[in-house]
């Protein structure tokens, strides 16, 4: 505890992720993560003309699709698989721009229309989605 002036700082608790409890539907449905979306995001990624040598690691998040680390490493739900596929590939190519692009600023964009024309519609129909 530090003291300045007449004010004094405390430590901040550390915020607890929100955890979700493991269901046989869940461990399925992470097999079937696991199995399928290392192959197929590798497999844009190819078609893309982007290297991509980071992993892909499945998530059970309540507060995204997917996300992209700056070592290159992607993380991607699990309830991708609830998904229509059109919509997966597209959580999959947002993450693959950002191989290249590690922002949402207009080259981003462009490139991510290159690779999903029409993706500003996939992303308003995703928004219907609620995360489990």
């Amino acid at each position: 505890m530090a003291a300045f002036g007449r004010f004094f700082l405390w430590p901040r608790p550390r915020r607890r992720r929100r955890t979700l409890p493991e269901t046989e539907e869940t461990r399925a449905l992470r097999a079937e993560a696991k199995a399928f979306l290392p192959g197929r995001t590798r497999e844009l990624a190819a078609a893309a003309g982007i290297s991509f040598t980071g992993r892909v690691a499945i998530k059970h998040n309540v507060s995204n699709w997917g996300s992209c680390s700056s070592k290159g490493n992607i993380n991607l739900n699990l309830n991708l698989m609830r998904l229509r596929p059109e919509l997966r590939d597209y959580v999959i190519l947002h993450e693959i721009c950002h191989l290249r692009h590690m922002n949402h600023g207009p080259e981003f964009h462009a490139l991510l229309e290159s690779l999903c024309p029409g993706h500003r519609a996939l992303k308003a129909e995703l928004r219907d989605w609620k995360l489990i």
